[in-house]
């Protein structure tokens, strides 16, 4: 049962009469919604931590020689409670998401003995952005000759591409931009488009 519901419930018993509880529910919705998002986001801002409350932990660790307690790779300023691991690992996830842009990471279809090269399925396309991370030789065999460098110049390139047709307000096809080709069969890169 709803807010709404409990109190048009609770104002029938007492008044009976249903166009005043729906005039006074129209009254009181917005100060109960305004009520409850204040509250929600006190309690999620006391989950923070301030830069100067930040800053004082610092502080008191250096005093205590506990430089390994400090989060070395997380910005002084960053006000959500990271530490070391949490920090690397948004970074990647974030510098990762960027390859799954439409049209980047493509496999070679063949029908009625037409090639094309299309738009990965969904399954495909996160072992894809996975391997293409992995610092492993599982990731490095995936890759083949190619570096990381070779595939974020692509990405950029294919950015620099959609950023001039917005502005331009016309559209590339999307045989001219670049894209990562990825073998299907064998599982690694065959080629970057670039």
């Amino acid at each position: 049962m709803t807010w709404s519901e409990e109190v048009a419930l609770i104002f029938l018993q007492l008044l009976r009469d249903p166009e005043l509880i729906r005039y006074l529910l129209d009254i009181a919705k917005p100060i109960h919604l305004n009520f409850i998002s204040e509250e929600a986001r006190d309690f999620h801002v006391s989950l923070r931590m301030t830069r100067e409350k930040r800053w004082a932990l610092t502080k008191d660790l250096c005093k205590m020689r506990k430089f390994n307690l400090m989060n070395s790779k997380v910005p002084i300023t960053c006000t959500l409670p990271f530490d070391d691991g949490m920090w690397s690992r948004s970074c990647k996830i974030l510098k990762a998401v960027r390859y799954f842009r439409a049209g980047f990471i493509r496999g070679r279809y063949i029908a009625d003995d037409v090639q094309e090269d299309r738009d990965l399925e969904l399954p495909l396309k996160i072992k894809t952005v996975n391997l293409i991370n992995d610092s492993s030789s599982k990731g490095s065999e995936f890759r083949l000759y190619f570096i990381e460098r070779d595939i974020t110049e692509a990405i950029c390139d294919l950015e620099i591409y959609e950023d001039m047709d917005l502005e331009s307000g016309s559209i590339t096809p999307s045989n001219e931009l670049p894209y990562l080709l990825i073998d299907k069969k064998n599982g690694n890169i065959i080629d970057i488009y670039n």
